[in-house]
């Protein structure tokens, strides 16, 4: 806030309150030369009197010398200057929080990324139970509905050469909500009977495939629980990744892990009559090699199955992440830090002033005297020479 660099903008220099805190220096400055005209160079007695209600004025004001300097009263203008920005930066710092909530201010036009958040992230495992007040949250993660998306692309499969299967101990057919092909796609989505699976796609024939698509989708909810003064928000799942290989085609069986990790972000109030947020949602990671599910033409060639078989499994990872959001300066903090800054601000000043009146200012009247003194020294033998002249003068007279 109160930085100005060579590399800074017109735009932050315009911004700062220094620079502004020195032009108000610089208005007093041109005060004080006014004052000092006035008083030392103008004998007309409109001018005296504008003189004196100038000091007056400034003397009232003087917050640093205690009403004693009139100096004093134009530097206190500026100290209240840079106190109210600060006031106001402060208080601009302390609403930005939470950074979900923050907009674009012109006191951070320099650093809009200034926010008043403080994160942590740590890796739990699903293993310990959760707080009281993230049980809640834990329930809408493992009751959200996945929906999934598959994509076989540059293939002739139709939807009547596929068959959908779980395997479990055994391997039980699965019904899918729906299935197209065109433009030589074929398309299937099912809705997943657990976040736990394990999936067969059966495709009859020896056509190829020359890519495949992954999407996982899942419907978001709010809701709210007074008793525990909380805020709970299931993020919308939205996830896609596509497998392709220029020159090569999907292998007969090839085989896709999906693993799930739960999110959970944590968001404290900044006021104590607040509840807190927590939000939540799911992180899908697939691993598959690129260069074991693919092949290239020499190699399908040795393919003897009348059959394609892909697999997926899905599981939850046995860890999940825990972020936290919290305030850097809560509303005490802010208040004292006001205060502490207001009251640095009139002592620096003020230990200025003292340094000033009792070493400067002395230390000049001394060097002034000094000077006076050793003027007047030699200026009074050339004053007892030219009487001695006069007297030799006068008696040869």
């Amino acid at each position: 806030m109160f930085a100005i660099s060579v590399t800074s903008s017109t735009t932050c220099l315009l911004m700062s309150p220094l620079f502004w805190a020195s032009m108000i220096m610089l208005l007093g400055v041109a005060i004080a030369v006014l004052i000092i005209i006035l008083k030392y160079f103008v004998t007309n007695p409109r001018g005296k009197k504008a003189q004196q209600r100038l000091e007056h004025f400034f003397k009232q004001t003087d917050i640093i010398g205690e009403g004693e300097f009139w100096i004093g009263g134009i530097v206190s203008f500026a100290i209240i200057f840079i106190c109210i920005c600060g006031y106001v930066f402060s208080g601009t710092y302390y609403k930005r929080y939470p950074i979900e909530n923050t907009s674009d201010s012109t006191v951070f036009g320099c650093n809009p990324t200034l926010t008043n958040a403080q994160f942590t992230s740590g890796l739990m495992s699903i293993m310990v139970s959760p707080n009281d007040d993230e049980s809640r949250i834990f329930e809408l993660l493992d009751a959200q509905i996945f929906i999934l998306h598959v994509d076989f692309v540059n293939t002739l499969y139709a939807c009547t050469d596929l068959t959908l299967a779980q395997i479990k101990d055994k391997t039980l057919p699965l019904a899918y909500s729906s299935c197209s092909n065109n433009n030589g796609s074929l398309s299937l989505v099912v809705q997943l009977p657990s976040h736990g699976v394990n999936l067969q796609f059966l495709l009859a024939g020896i056509n190829t495939i020359g890519g495949i698509r992954l999407y996982l989708e899942g419907s978001g909810t709010e809701e709210e629980n007074d008793t525990l003064e909380a805020r709970y928000t299931l993020v919308d799942l939205m996830f896609a990744q596509v497998f392709t290989f220029a020159g090569r085609v999907l292998i007969e069986q090839p085989s896709f892990t999906m693993q799930l990790t739960k999110v959970i972000n944590r968001t404290y109030p900044l006021q104590e009559n607040e509840g807190k947020v927590l939000s939540a949602f799911w992180l899908p990671y697939v691993s598959a090699d690129i260069n074991q599910i693919f092949a290239d033409e020499s190699e399908y060639i040795y393919a003897t199955s009348s059959n394609a078989i892909m697999s997926l499994t899905i599981s939850e990872g046995a860890f999940y992440v825990l972020n936290t959001q919290q305030p850097i300066v809560d509303e005490a903090e802010l208040i004292f830090t006001d205060m502490l800054f207001t009251i640095t601000c009139i002592e620096i000043f003020g230990f200025i002033f003292l340094i000033f009146k009792l070493l400067i200012i002395p230390f000049t009247k001394c060097l002034l005297k000094c000077y006076s003194w050793h003027t007047a020294s030699d200026k009074l033998p050339i004053a007892n020479d030219e009487r001695k002249m006069s007297a030799v003068r006068f008696l040869n007279f």
